[in-house]
């Protein structure tokens, strides 16, 4: 969720940043100590440092860490293995290698976009962020290929999804919706917003949740060929098959589906854990 600042002006433009990492060649700032490496950092003012904000990252290729901090800004480090010089030559031409960072971000009213644009899969090519935020800080985090999503110590509200590799989620607070196609999610709360949405699907592999003993939640679970395993002392049942009706102008659906369930301390915050091929894991701590 943005929040919004009268008469002030984005801290950032897309353009100036993109264009500052593109230019590597002209202040390289990637660590010494390792030359096979580049590496940069930027550092994003947020127009309103005692509000809660709002980081969005979109990745293509290449993993990120987010983690929560006691500062009021947002440092982003892109690092990305660098190329080596190559003597190939096609046609008497030498090639050309191109070891410059492609990442744009922008700052308006507290919500911070990061875009890594790297397009191309590939050894040399993947970017992976790491990324400090306020400990109070929302997430929207997207990435699809060639590296895994983990956030620590971070509270708010998280929409969350990395269609082939894994997410873990450590020593988090707040809410979260987090989907996988073919990686396993992992996630430690140490608090849950009463009446917020909790949703975690991952497709193809496991969903490993840890919440506290004395959350009230009403859990939906749901698994076609895995396993559920619960450390919560709930009475779950397999309920009747749900049916949920679709109807428009043109065509009427009804689809039927079966879920455990169970109800925690007098229930409250829905908690749905669904897959297909992986097993569900329900701890308390």
């Amino acid at each position: 969720m943005k929040q919004t600042t009268q008469n002030k002006q984005p801290k950032l433009t897309t353009q100036f940043i993109a264009c500052w990492l593109l230019c590597a060649c002209l202040t390289p700032l990637w660590a010494q100590e390792d030359r096979g490496m580049l590496r940069e950092e930027i550092v994003i003012p947020l127009s309103d440092p005692d509000a809660i904000g709002t980081l969005e990252v979109n990745q293509i290729y290449g993993g990120m860490r987010v983690i929560g901090y006691d500062g009021k800004e947002v440092i982003v480090i892109a690092m990305q293995e660098k190329m080596n010089a190559s003597s190939e030559k096609r046609n008497g031409l030498r090639k050309i290698v191109n070891n410059s960072l492609a990442l744009a971000a922008e700052e308006s009213d507290n919500h911070v976009e990061v875009v890594a644009k790297n397009y191309h899969s590939g050894k040399n090519k993947v970017m992976n962020l790491e990324i400090r935020v306020p400990r109070q800080f929302n997430l929207q985090l997207s990435s699809i290929n060639d590296g895994d999503i983990w956030v620590e110590n971070v509270q708010g509200e998280m929409e969350i999804s990395n269609t082939n590799d894994n997410i873990t989620l450590t020593k988090v607070a707040g809410s979260a919706v987090v989907d996988s196609v073919n990686g396993l999610i992992k996630a430690d709360f140490t608090a849950v917003t009463a009446d917020s949405r909790m949703l975690f699907t991952s497709f193809n592999d496991d969903i490993d949740l840890t919440l506290p003993a004395n959350i009230q939640a009403d859990f939906k679970l749901q698994t076609a060929y895995g396993d559920i395993l619960t450390g919560f002392d709930v009475e779950f049942n397999a309920s009747d098959p749900i049916i949920e009706k679709d109807t428009d102008e043109d065509s009427y659906r009804v689809t039927l589906e079966k879920w455990v369930t169970g109800t925690a301390n007098g229930g409250g915050t829905e908690v749905v854990l669904k897959s297909h091929s992986g097993d569900l894991i329900l701890r308390s701590k």
